[in-house]
């Protein structure tokens, strides 16, 4: 199973996380992230992220497995961070400085992406160092220099105000990420299926088949690393044979990315054939009523995480209507 991927994936372990019923855990989730959408206090998030911290600690889950889901996302998280400290003007000016663009700046850029292009495969292993020092070097010339045919000044201001949007989207970000990890690394596709067909029977009065739609959704979830595993093959096994999908101009690196989408279209399909074939030779009628061998009963431990839940998203309501913040 590929590391990086983490949604899907379950890691056994006998932890008070891992003994909980299902539905709690699914409750509990959806009420964790709404009181997480009710803070807007920088502090308070930092709050909600150390009590993450002591579940996944207590959880007895290896915290790399966390940093994979983070991993995926961040570019994203930086180009977010970026974007609010550098366009957003609200509180105090901390600092400004002028962007100079010249004729001679300019270039520099177009050099660098061109260099960046052409020799990006053979410096791999240090492209993240390279970048951020060619990036340090052309903000100092940034700031030193003004000579090469100036075109125009950017000035770029940064408030505190900026900053700190920046940090608290991101680390409610982070804080989503590590609660759904933590959902789906502590709770198997089957204990995830059996919960939310409980939890949607009320959609039975309005003609829903909320069996089908929870059987949809795990074998969605079951399946997304494993596709993903696979696409993973099919690159190595074309790169083997002497297709590059970094290289060749636009239009041949479409045709390339066909020669992926046609066999995991096929190995998609083959799968899905192959289910359905498995639950009719075992008799799955999906309209049919059908009992369960796992049999889900509230302990005391559950009904505390309940009285936990409320109690949050209460503190929240609370705080939010009464100090605003």
């Amino acid at each position: 199973m590929n590391g990086r991927i983490v949604f899907g994936q379950y890691y056994n372990s006998n932890s008070w996380i891992h003994r909980l019923d299902p539905r709690v855990k699914l409750i509990s989730v959806l009420l964790f992230m709404i009181s997480l959408f009710l803070v807007r206090n920088i502090f308070c998030l930092i709050g909600f992220l150390g009590f993450l911290m002591i579940l996944i600690i207590t959880s007895k889950i290896p915290f790399a497995k966390f940093l994979n889901s983070i991993k995926m996302m961040t570019f994203v998280l930086i180009l977010t961070f970026i974007i609010q400290v550098v366009f957003r003007d609200d509180g105090e000016l901390l600092y400004s400085f002028d962007f100079n663009f010249t004729y001679l700046s300019i270039g520099v850029i177009v050099t660098i992406i061109t260099l960046w292009v052409l020799f990006s495969k053979y410096i791999k292993f240090f492209k993240a160092t390279i970048l951020v020092l060619v990036l340090l070097g052309f903000f100092v010339y940034q700031y030193y220099v003004s000579f090469g045919g100036l075109i125009t000044i950017y000035t770029i201001n940064i408030y505190d105000g900026g900053l700190m949007m920046g940090a608290y989207i991101v680390l409610r970000i982070v804080a989503l990420l590590f609660i759904s990890s933590l959902l789906t690394l502590s709770t198997t596709p089957l204990e995830l299926n059996n919960a939310l067909e409980k939890l949607l029977r009320f959609l039975k009065v309005f003609k829903v088949k909320v069996s089908i739609l929870t059987m949809m959704m795990s074998i969605a979830l079951r399946f997304i690393p494993t596709l993903i595993n696979e696409s993973d093959k099919i690159l190595k096994a074309q790169a083997s044979r002497g297709c590059d999908f970094s290289e060749g101009r636009f239009s041949e690196r479409i045709r390339q990315i066909i020669s992926l989408i046609v066999p995991m279209f096929v190995i998609a399909y083959k799968r899905a054939y192959d289910l359905a074939d498995a639950m009719e030779a075992r008799g799955y009628v999906p309209d049919k009523e059908r009992s369960s061998i796992f049999v889900m009963k509230y302990r005391f431990s559950d009904y505390l995480v309940y009285v936990f839940d409320i109690l949050l998203l209460a503190t929240c309501i609370f705080v939010k209507v009464r100090y605003a913040f």
